[in-house]
C-alpha cells in the first residue's frame, strides 16, 4: 500500500493543471472579488484532499475486496450466483459512483422532467446487465467484437426512435459510469475472472468490463426516455442569472447535500461488503477492519470532493461557457476545449491504471505513455471541434450516431487484442474533472446561446470524451494489424 503522500501527489497532478486553468481564466476575463477567490481556493483545497482521501480509501478497501469477488466467483460452480453477484454489485457501485451523481444532478438542475431517482436507476441497471453479459463474455470466451457490434447497433437503432431531448443525456451516461470507484472494481473483477475462468490464455481477455459496461446506460436511458413519454417539448427553466456563483451559502448547502449523498451512496456498497466478506469471502478480522477503513476514508474524501466540485468548480466552469459565448470568443472556444481536452486525459489517474496494465499484460510491446497520448489527442480533438460547433450553433445530437457507426466499423478491421483495451479506454477518459469542468462548461454555453441548442444540445461532450478514444485507438489497432501481416509476409 502506497503512502497517502503519494496520492497527494497524484491528486495534484491530476486536478492543478485544470485548476490552474480555470483560475486564471474566471479571475482575469469574468471578475471575481477577493472574498471569492478565497472561497474557490478553498473549493480548490477542498477537491485535492477529498480526491487525496478517495483514492486512498478505494486502494485500501475496495479494490482487494472487487479482486477477491472476481477469484471467488471464477471458482464456483453456479452461472446464476456469478450473474446475482456481478449484478447486485455494479449496480450499488454506480450508484455509489461520484460521477454519477455529479451528472444526475445537474441533468436534474436543468431539466425538471428528468427524474434523478429513475435517472440513476436506469443507470445502474444498464451497468449491472452489461457486466453480466461482460463477466460470461471471459468466462464463455465469447467475441468481443460481437457484443459490442450488437450493443451499439441497438444504440442506433434506439437514437433513431426515441425522443430527441434524451438522446445527449444517454449518451452522456454512458460515460458517467465508469469513474474512480466503478474503474477500480470492474477490472479489479475482471482480472479476478480472467485469472481463473478464462478459456482463452491470452491474458487481453480480460480487458473490456470497463467498455462494456459504458453500453448498458445508452440503452436503459433511452428506453426510460421512451417509456417514460418525455416530451418532445422539454425546456430548460435555466437561463444565465441561474448560474450558481460562489458564496457561503452555496458551500455551505452543497456540503450538507454531499454528506447525504455520501452517505446514501457509500453505506449499502459498505452493507453488501461486510455481507459478501463474512459470508462468502470468510475474510478475517483483519480483512474487516481494513475494508472498512479504506470505506471510511473514501466516504469522508467523497464528501470534501463534492462539495468542492459543486460549489466551485462547475460554478467557475458554467461562469466562463457564458463568458465565452456573451463575448463571441469563436476560435478561443476551440482552442480552450483542446486543451481542457488534453489536460483532463494526461492526468486522469484511471487512464494512467490502464496505461501500466496495458505495458505490463502486452509486455512492453504498447507503453503507457503511447496510451496517455493516443487517448489525450483523441479527446483534445473531439472536445475541441464538438464545442466550437455548438458554440456555432451547427451542432446536432444526432451526430454522434454515425460516429458509433464508425466505431462498429474500425471494429472489424482491428487487432483482436486490442479490442477490450480500446473500449476500456472509452471508459477510463471521463473522470471525475471533465464531468465536473468540460461538462458544466459546455451545458452552460448551450444555455447561453438559448433556443433548440439549449434543450437539444446542452449535453453530449462526455459522449465525445468517451468515443474518441475509442475511434483512436482502433486506427491504431488497424495499424498494428497491418504491420503484423507486412511481417508475416516478409
Amino acid at each position: 500500500m502506497r503512502p497517502i503522500r503519494e496520492y497527494l501527489s497524484e491528486t495534484c497532478r491530476t486536478a492543478l493543471p485544470i485548476t490552474v486553468l480555470l483560475l486564471v481564466i474566471d479571475t482575469l476575463f469574468v471578475g471575481t472579488n477577493p472574498f471569492e477567490f478565497f472561497l474557490e481556493i478553498t473549493c480548490v483545497f477542498l477537491v485535492f484532499i477529498g480526491f487525496t482521501l478517495f483514492l486512498y480509501g478505494v486502494d485500501l478497501g475496495i479494490i482487494p475486496v472487487g479482486k477477491y469477488i472476481g477469484v471467488q466467483m471464477s471458482r464456483g460452480k453456479s452461472i446464476l450466483s456469478i450473474i446475482l453477484i456481478i449484478f447486485i454489485i455494479s449496480v450499488i457501485v454506480t450508484v455509489a459512483e461520484p460521477d454519477v451523481t455529479v451528472f444526475s444532478s445537474t441533468v436534474d438542475f436543468l431539466f425538471h422532467d428528468i427524474n434523478y431517482n429513475m435517472l440513476v436507476v436506469s443507470i445502474a441497471v444498464g451497468v449491472g446487465v452489461m457486466l453480466v453479459l461482460a463477466a460470461l463474455r471471459i468466462y464463455l470466451d465469447l467475441s468481443m467484437k460481437i457484443m459490442i457490434t450488437i450493443g451499439y447497433s441497438l444504440v442506433i437503432i434506439l437514437g433513431l426512435i426515441v425522443p430527441k431531448y434524451i438522446l445527449g443525456i444517454a449518451f452522456d451516461s454512458g460515460g458517467v459510469t465508469t469513474g474512480p470507484i466503478t474503474i477500480p472494481v470492474l477490472m479489479a473483477m475482471g482480472m479476478g475472472i480472467g485469472m481463473v475462468a478464462s478459456r482463452n490464455s491470452d491474458p487481453m481477455n480480460s480487458f473490456g468490463m470497463v467498455g462494456l459496461a459504458s453500453i448498458g446506460p445508452l440503452i436503459t436511458v433511452m428506453l426510460y426516455g421512451q417509456l417514460a413519454n418525455i416530451s418532445d417539448q422539454i425546456v430548460t427553466t435555466v437561463t444565465e442569472a441561474d448560474v450558481a456563483t460562489v458564496s457561503i451559502d452555496t458551500l455551505t448547502g452543497h456540503f450538507i447535500d454531499s454528506v447525504l449523498e455520501s452517505l446514501g451512496s457509500v453505506l449499502p456498497l459498505l452493507l453488501i461488503f461486510m455481507i459478501m466478506m463474512r459470508y462468502y469471502l470468510h475474510g478475517t478480522w483483519h480483512d474487516f477492519v481494513q475494508m472498512f477503513s479504506g470505506m471510511l476514508f473514501a466516504m469522508v474524501g467523497m464528501i470534501l470532493f463534492l462539495t468542492g466540485v459543486y460549489s466551485g468548480y462547475m460554478p467557475m466552469a458554467q461562469e466562463i461557457g457564458v463568458m465565452l459565448i456573451d463575448n463571441g470568443a469563436g476560435m478561443w472556444i476551440l482552442a480552450l476545449g483542446l486543451a481542457l481536452g488534453f489536460l483532463v486525459i494526461v492526468a486522469e489517474p484511471a487512464v494512467k491504471i490502464l496505461g501500466s496494465q496495458v505495458e505490463s499484460v502486452s509486455r512492453n510491446i504498447i507503453s503507457a505513455r503511447t496510451v496517455t497520448m493516443v487517448v489525450g489527442i483523441g479527446v483534445s480533438v473531439f472536445v475541441g471541434v464538438g464545442m466550437y460547433v455548438m458554440s456555432q450553433g451547427w451542432m446536432s445530437i444526432y451526430y454522434l450516431l454515425p460516429i458509433y457507426g464508425l466505431a462498429i466499423l474500425l471494429l472489424w478491421f482491428m487487432d483482436d487484442g486490442l479490442v477490450g483495451i480500446t473500449y476500456d479506454a472509452g471508459g477510463v477518459a471521463t473522470g471525475p474533472m471533465s464531468v465536473a469542468v468540460i461538462m458544466s462548461m459546455y451545458a452552460a454555453m448551450a444555455e447561453a446561446l438559448g433556443g433548440t441548442i439549449a434543450t437539444e444540445n446542452a449535453f453530449g461532450v462526455i459522449a465525445l470524451i468517451a468515443l474518441a478514444p475509442i475511434i483512436a485507438f482502433s486506427i491504431l489497432g488497424i495499424f498494428i494489424c497491418v504491420k503484423k501481416k507486412s511481417v508475416r509476409t516478409k
